[in-house]
């Protein structure tokens, strides 16, 4: 569709001081429902006005029977209405000076000919009134700045730095909704739907410009000018990181992203190019989509390509080792009084190169001392360490596997031998207590409640934090159990937590490779010509 070319007000669609719903309804289950419902839900304090001509109120609301009957400015309208209803509705907004207007019904483009009339019908209207359609078939927008949640799910996310435009809103609440798991926080969001009169490069570029936001996360299934979103890329990613997700990879996705949103959704190798030449990181999957948005929200950008692994076991470090190949990463070379620093304190069977495995290592000071050392050596641009958070629940498992099951079983089994168990079990305790977690001569560290109850996992995570601070390097932690080391991100820990090497090490390749495109960022040749493209 041709690009409108009136002036967009996206900082009232995103800042509205004034709303209007249009189909409200005190029905669970109606658009017209979840809207106002998450717009209270999500702490909005401009005004509300519910339009719809048979109620005398919504969710307690007055109710007023048309746009026209307001009699008050309307920043934004949110017409939750059948699509057959909406060319009227938005003559009615034209008529009172409404500039944005979210269109939730879908049936337009996305379902064939007579959609794609609906469509046309509407962005005619809206280009001659100097309207910005969000839509249609979307599920709306999310503003941190406005506390404005109008979503068609009871998704309220974390206020942050994040922003993100999806082409399938759906998707796009489902992430809102992982990335508050994950702890990020998000400055904007928009699902932009069957974009009638509105690119994905419109909202690109007013984020880009947006001081709230300072990551930037796209989910595209297609695009009518691929030139203007590389054009308008490329102003923005020399100083702030756009992630792009593209879907319709292949042939069956392409025919589902048309029938999803109408999009036409071009041949990979295309964008990709585009993206590479405009700076944007291209997420393989939702879930390094929501990964790369966790850590560049989280951790610095590393100066150079030389990794250090620290494991507590052989198998995860060899892990991470075939990871670093795939990414084109390298493993630090470990110097001599690196190697003599470590000696001091690890077990002398210590691996003694990269990846640092400190072969199970229970005593967790030496956790803090290694990532210190790897930290702060001039041979290391970023850490990876693994195994050294272990979860709210890791200790409670391990007493109940070790201790709780095997005393179980004796009782079943074994009755005579619990009395000697007992006591074995109590004098290895006392050994190993009253070595205060120093090593036996093979290595292992004993036990010592008071660092346990010290070097917890919170402590550990805030020492990462001063070490990244201190030495702006980025250190990614791999959790032992990912679900037990969530709750760190909801405390507000601000760390990126992996739950495999191989995600670890894939998002630190990424990382790596815009911090290279912004060190020599500058002209950057043609884009292929993607307009019109349907692969």
């Amino acid at each position: 569709m041709e690009t409108p070319d009136f002036p967009r007000d996206l900082e009232r669609l995103f800042n509205p001081e004034s709303v209007a719903v249009v189909g409200a309804s005190n029905a669970p289950g109606k658009w017209g429902f979840m809207m106002p419902m998450n717009i209270l839900g999500g702490g909005y304090r401009g005004g509300l006005y519910m339009v719809n001509p048979n109620e005398q109120s919504v969710l307690g609301l007055p109710t007023f029977g048309s746009l026209l009957d307001i009699g008050a400015p309307v920043d934004l309208a949110i017409l939750t209405i059948p699509a057959k209803k909406v060319a009227g509705i938005l003559r009615e907004a034209a008529s009172i000076g409404v500039r944005n207007v979210v269109i939730v019904a879908s049936n337009f483009r996305e379902v064939g000919a007579e959609g794609t009339d609906l469509e046309l019908e509407i962005a005619r209207i809206a280009n001659e009134s100097g309207i910005t359609i969000v839509g249609p078939n979307t599920m709306g927008i999310y503003s941190s700045t406005s506390s404005f949640c109008a979503l068609g799910a009871p998704v309220f996310p974390r206020q942050g730095e994040v922003g993100f435009i999806s082409q399938s809103g759906n998707l796009g609440v489902q992430l809102l909704s992982w990335g508050r798991r994950r702890g990020i926080g998000f400055s904007r969001f928009v699902g932009s739907g069957n974009s009638a009169n509105t690119e994905i490069s419109d909202y690109l570029a007013f984020l880009g410009d947006d001081p709230n936001t300072g990551i930037i996360l796209l989910y595209i299934e297609g695009i009518d000018d691929g030139n203007r979103l590389l054009e308008v890329a490329r102003r923005i990613t020399p100083h702030k990181p756009i992630v792009a997700l593209k879907a319709g990879r292949g042939e069956q996705g392409r025919s589902a992203a048309r029938s999803h949103s109408g999009a036409l959704a071009g041949a990979f190798d295309l964008f990709k190019g585009m993206f590479e030449q405009a700076g944007i990181l291209i997420a393989g999957s939702t879930e390094e989509l929501v990964d790369l948005a966790a850590a560049l929200s989280s951790v610095p950008l590393p100066r150079g390509d030389r990794v250090a692994v620290m494991t507590m076991g052989g198998g995860w470090g060899v892990a991470a080792a075939d990871a670093c190949d795939r990414e084109g990463l390298e493993l630090a070379t470990l110097s001599e009084s690196l190697v003599s620093e470590l000696d001091s304190f690890l077990p002398s069977f210590w691996s003694r190169r990269n990846p640092v495995d400190i072969v199970g290592n229970v005593k967790r000071s030496s956790h803090f001392r290694v990532l210190d050392s790897l930290a702060k050596s001039p041979d290391v641009d970023m850490v990876v360490a693994m195994g050294t958070l272990l979860g709210k629940g890791f200790f409670a498992d391990n007493i109940l596997n070790t201790v709780v099951r095997p005393v179980y079983f004796l009782a079943r089994l074994r009755t005579t031998r619990l009395v000697s168990f007992a006591l074995a079990i109590t004098r290895g305790l006392s050994k190993s207590w009253s070595r205060r977690g120093e090593r036996d001569q093979e290595g292992s560290g004993g036990i010592d409640p008071s660092e346990m109850s010290k070097w917890t996992d919170s402590a550990i995570v805030n020492r990462m934090k001063a070490l990244m601070e201190d030495e702006r390097k980025p250190i990614i932690a791999v959790s032992v159990n990912e679900e037990e080391s969530s709750f760190l991100r909801l405390k507000g820990s601000r760390l990126y937590i992996a739950s495999s090497p191989e995600r670890a090490i894939r998002v630190a390749g990424k990382m790596v490779a815009y911090s290279r495109f912004r060190a020599s960022a500058g002209p950057e040749p043609d884009a292929p010509d993607l307009e019109g493209d349907s692969g």
